[in-house]
């Protein structure tokens, strides 16, 4: 049983994964397989802190609640690190900040050298008497430890306020906005969510889109996404790339993500993106430094 010290000033787990084809993407580790396996841990680690058997929530009216991310964000990635049979170690803690909103923080590491910090806030909400996920709203769980004041971090840069443009090469996007319809097997989760993880994903793909050649090769070194709404299955998603800074071997961007039958604001993604070497199951950072060393957003 956790002392009333522990559950007040957090949760904290160490977990190691071996790393193999499931983990991995073209460029490295795989970034939409550790969102979802950090979500994991997240509502694992909220089920330890409430002294759950399982993370198995209800409200005072009997309704299911979920979490769901309000924020993610992706600093210092080095995922072009990670290869086949590496360790990939994952160190997390969990903080309770407000009456419905949790963060954690999951540090990785292989081999003891930093793959990078993921930072990630939820809310419990529940569907509001109906099945669509238009009708969610928050709620507060009862049972869970004081919100603690030393677990704070700094998320400023969640909705974008770390975001360090550099005016002389930012650039107006003039893409027309890409059409997606996420599929229910692949992009909803279990609660009937479209997956917090497959946001990001979507926006890959709309890079891809955009500029296959420099897409290829790419992979987050920082990734900020604000999550505002989310769609029903059978409903569309449009992404925008509304403004971009970009040379050979960087690419920093920010998309809108809309609903597209009613133009519902959905999320915000801002991401920094590099090109690394492949070289079969080895990757090697690109030759040529990317310049971005000093910048908190990079």
């Amino acid at each position: 049983m956790a002392s009333h010290r522990e559950r007040a000033t957090g949760w904290a787990s160490t977990h190691r994964v071996h790393l193999g084809m499931p983990h991995l993407a073209f460029s490295g580790l795989s970034e939409a397989w550790l969102l979802k396996e950090l979500g994991h841990r997240h509502w694992i680690q909220l089920a330890r802190m409430a002294e759950y058997d399982f993370p198995d929530f209800y409200d005072e009216a009997g309704h299911m609640v979920y979490a769901a991310f309000r924020s993610v964000r992706i600093e210092g990635a080095r995922f072009d690190m990670a290869k086949e049979n590496d360790t990939l170690v994952i160190r997390s803690s969990l903080f309770r900040l407000s009456r419905t909103q949790v963060q954690s923080e999951h540090r990785l590491s292989i081999g003891g050298a930093m793959l990078g910090i993921v930072r990630m806030v939820s809310v419990f909400v529940h569907r509001n008497g109906q099945t669509s996920n238009r009708s969610v709203v928050r709620v507060e769980i009862q049972g869970l430890p004081p919100v603690s004041e030393a677990g704070k971090s700094d998320l400023s840069g969640l909705d974008g306020t770390l975001w360090a443009w550099d005016e002389g090469t930012i650039v107006a996007a003039d893409h027309r906005p890409q059409l997606f319809f996420p599929c229910p097997s692949q992009d909803f989760n279990g609660a009937g969510f479209l997956y917090f993880a497959n946001v990001p994903a979507f926006v890959d793909r709309a890079e891809w889109n955009v500029d296959p050649d420099f897409a290829r090769n790419a992979i987050t070194r920082w990734r900020s996404v604000a999550y505002h709404a989310n769609i029903d299955p059978g409903e569309a998603i449009s992404i925008e790339l509304v403004d971009f800074e970009r040379g050979d071997l960087l690419w920093r961007h920010r998309c809108r993500v809309t609903r597209a039958t009613d133009g519902k604001h959905m999320a915000d993604v801002l991401s920094v993106r590099s090109r690394v070497e492949v070289a079969g199951s080895r990757r090697v950072a690109a030759r040529q430094e990317i310049g971005c060393s000093d910048r908190p957003d990079c």
